[in-house]
């Protein structure tokens, strides 16, 4: 089985400033932090990153790993195009055959380590044509409508611990061959496993708030990974 990694990094962000390329922990950014992960799998045969950063360049630690840069049209580098034409695009680009494997990640989920353990669920799963890494939700889920999404009012209301298991999209890892991506026009394959990672390293940068607390859980690591969550 042939295995890549795409990493779709924008120029622009909309809502914190540069997050994919400015320092986030000891000079190193976000795409930085990702690359380190994914070059120490030996399994991976190639990491492509999707961009339309025309000043983005690889460090010298970096040339030599089997990592190449795609570059993007900021056409596909926007919120206007639809989703699902970003995701088409970017795999269009990556020169590998449709049924070769592909990891899609995002650099967003810096807390994130399980790639290779996913992986390995990934290739011993045959029941599924895809992965998606996803983290547990123990709340009570209200829509604004004022209804209740995972439990009900009442007397007959149950502890959360006896609710039926709700998931979060971590947004960290999806796998899938290459014609899944493509048919679908989407990250998610039509019959994805899931790999429940903690909610600990699922946090996902989205606003300038999370970019700073994944900074200090990141540096304070080792101290939070032994609660258990």
């Amino acid at each position: 089985m042939n295995f890549f990694a795409v990493i779709p990094v924008k120029y622009i962000s909309e809502r914190v400033k540069s997050k994919n390329f400015r320092k986030f922990y000891n000079n190193k950014s976000l795409l930085d932090i990702l690359l380190d992960k994914l070059i120490k799998i030996k399994s991976i045969s190639k990491i492509y990153i999707s961009t339309d950063n025309e000043k983005l360049k690889l460090n010298n630690q970096y040339t030599k790993k089997r990592i190449e840069i795609i570059k993007r049209d900021k056409k596909y580098c926007n919120n206007k195009t639809p989703w699902s034409d970003v995701i088409h695009n970017v795999v269009s680009n990556i020169p590998i055959n449709n049924n070769d494997n592909l990891m899609w990640c995002h650099t967003t989920t810096p807390l994130f380590d399980d790639y290779e353990i996913a992986l390995r669920q990934y290739k011993k799963n045959t029941k599924y044509n895809g992965l998606v890494a996803v983290s547990k939700i123990n709340e009570f889920l209200i829509g604004e409508n004022k209804i209740p999404l995972n439990y009900s009012w009442g007397n007959w209301h149950k502890y959360s611990q006896d609710m039926p298991n709700t998931y979060a999209i971590s947004g960290a890892l999806f796998i899938s061959k290459k014609r899944e991506f493509l048919r679908n026009r989407y990250v998610i394959s039509t019959k994805p496993d899931f790999y429940v990672a903690s909610s600990f390293s699922s946090l996902d940068i989205d606003n300038s708030y999370d970019f700073e607390l994944a900074k200090y859980l990141y540096k304070n690591k080792k101290k939070f990974l032994k609660i258990k969550n």
